[in-house]
């Protein structure tokens, strides 16, 4: 199945550069070098690809990552919490890609469905480790988002925040008490 592999991979490149509008088959097969009967063979139509596509993005950008850190079984809950972030930081490919897919669920209702699972699984793995960690479950919800709106946020910034720095805000929000992070999330500290 190289061929069906190469149309998603080339598609979210291609929805990285240059965003859902620049998904035609025409710069598929470009990218590709592949015919569009083979495209076709693969998908039944664009609105098929573009649905093969999300579930891609959800298996290579957040299903593959829960299920590596699930299998580093002889880690505990805060080296799982590493390992995630060190997969997630790895990849600098995914901010603009986030963007993108972001900016299609404005507008389509199943790149929306697709992104608000891939939110709610990414938060989950997030609260269930801390919360593995010893955070009481309102503190892993509310470090889970701040570490979750910090990667987001950084794939929005120009220049691009470099994975290393990334790595090092991320990690001191997990050296802050946990009960300090709920304040701030709330809005309850002081300055």
């Amino acid at each position: 199945m190289a061929g069906k592999s190469s149309w998603l991979d080339s598609g979210l490149v291609i929805l990285g550069t240059a965003g859902p509008t620049g998904l035609t088959i025409d710069k598929l097969v470009a990218a590709t070098g592949l015919s569009t009967g083979s495209f076709y063979h693969h998908f039944s139509s664009m609105s098929g690809f573009k649905a093969a596509l999300l579930a891609h993005f959800e298996e290579v950008h957040t299903t593959r990552y829960i299920r590596e850190v699930a299998a580093a079984e002889q880690l505990d809950a805060r080296g799982r919490l590493e390992l995630l972030m060190d997969l997630v930081l790895a990849d600098d490919e995914p901010a603009r890609l986030e963007i993108a897919i972001r900016a299609w669920a404005l507008d389509d209702p199943v790149a929306a469905a697709t992104k608000e699972r891939v939110d709610a699984s990414r938060l989950a793995i997030l609260r269930t480790l801390l919360q593995e960690s010893g955070y009481a479950e309102v503190d892993a919800l509310h470090t889970a988002r701040i570490l979750y709106l910090l990667v987001l946020g950084a794939g929005n910034m120009l220049p691009a925040v470099p994975p290393e720095e990334l790595g090092v805000l991320a990690r001191r929000v997990l050296t802050m008490p946990p009960t300090v992070v709920t304040e701030l999330s709330s809005g309850a500290a002081q300055p």
